[in-house]
């Protein structure tokens, strides 16, 4: 008695098991045709496999790996959709297995309910509405096209949505081939820039993301200010490549009147000009410097100014190696340094359009620490 009930607890296992095989590989299989070819029938239906001839009256194909071929006459074929994304409309004179070269496209295709082609880039094709670029466009805009808008979408990767239109009507808008300007076609559907974030005040604010956008350019444009520190400072420099890297240290400045504290030998601070900081640093009467930078780390929060722009404050330590001339001495210097970062917005006209963009400028630099 217990061998028999064992039996049949394992028979109703196998059958779900095999059951469940079976709705996987359902499933699978029609996954996979997707990526098949697909013939369109005039009597509505639809075959999948791959096109192994397309002659002169009938075109032949391969439901599936272990199928049979089966031929199909042009005259009850209403299109063909490639997994390549080319395709055919009939009558056809094309003669081949993959579809015509001219007919694929590298861009994702809207046809719109005027019958028209536009061609552009779908960042999510199963979300309604799409998410949608357009190559090439300067001022990166993005657009949201609701799918009830279009009348079917053909990707670059062969993959497509009818959204409910018969194919009938597909392939007489592909045999048109009227391409629309997409610009033309999208500016209905354009995501206006409401700005990066807007504060509770309704002035611009800055999302987390901006904010570390913010503290990365900001640690770039130090960087590129130690090395024109070095360039400057080092005989070895050409004076032309000097005095040009002088104007590209002081662009990196809010302004010309920011101030650079020093030491002198007595241990009295001074502050110069960033422009006479630096051509004083050019006039240096060491045979080689070094300046090298550590503990590069923010120390204030950042934060909205009454001028709208943002601030922050960033401390390194400076170590400052040079070589005295006709002598074997090595002057060095160890200094913990403030120094000041900005982000400004400013207004640039794109395309007829006022955008609001954003950059990053240093500040005045102070010494907080002598470390010998």
């Amino acid at each position: 008695m217990i061998i028999l009930l064992n039996h049949l607890k394992m028979s109703r296992i196998y059958k779900k098991s095999s059951l469940w095989l079976f709705l996987v590989f359902m499933f699978s299989g029609r996954f996979l045709m997707a990526q098949e070819d697909v013939i369109y029938l005039k009597n509505k239906d639809k075959k999948f496999g791959r096109i192994t001839a397309v002659s002169q009256t009938k075109v032949e194909f391969q439901p599936g790996a272990d199928a049979a071929e089966e031929k199909v006459n042009h005259d009850q074929i209403e299109l063909i959709l490639f997994r390549n994304s080319s395709f055919i409309t009939f009558p056809t004179e094309y003669r081949g297995v993959d579809g015509p070269v001219e007919n694929r496209h590298q861009e994702d295709w809207i046809l719109t309910k005027d019958d028209r082609i536009v061609a552009c880039s779908i960042e999510d094709g199963e979300s309604d509405p799409m998410k949608v670029f357009v190559k090439g466009d300067s001022a990166s805009k993005t657009y949201q096209v609701p799918k009830g808008s279009v009348t079917a979408v053909l990707f670059a990767d062969g993959k497509k949505q009818f959204l409910g239109t018969p194919a009938s009507r597909i392939a007489e808008i592909l045999k048109k081939r009227q391409f629309e300007n997409p610009l033309s076609f999208l500016t209905a559907f354009e995501v206006k820039k409401e700005s990066a974030a807007k504060s509770r005040n309704g002035s611009l604010g800055l999302d987390d993301a901006s904010l570390e956008q913010f503290k990365t350019k900001s640690l770039q444009k130090i960087e590129e200010l130690r090395t024109y520190l070095n360039g400057i400072a080092n005989k070895t420099t050409e004076q032309a490549v000097a005095e040009k890297m002088v104007r590209q240290a002081v662009a990196l400045f809010i302004h010309d009147t920011v101030t650079v504290e020093t030491t002198r030998p007595n241990g009295e601070k001074k502050q110069e000009f960033i422009r006479s900081y630096l051509t004083k640093l050019r006039m240096l009467k060491y045979s080689s410097v070094k300046i090298e930078w550590s503990e590069t780390q923010y120390i204030s929060q950042i934060k909205k100014a009454p001028d709208g722009n943002y601030y922050g404050i960033v401390s390194f330590v400076q170590k400052f190696t040079a070589d005295v001339p006709d002598s074997k001495k090595v002057f060095e210097d160890v200094t913990r340094k403030n120094i000041e970062v900005i982000l400004r917005s400013y207004t640039k006209e794109v395309d007829g359009e006022s955008l609001e963009l954003w950059d990053v400028f240093l500040g005045n630099i102070g010494i907080s620490a002598s470390k010998g």
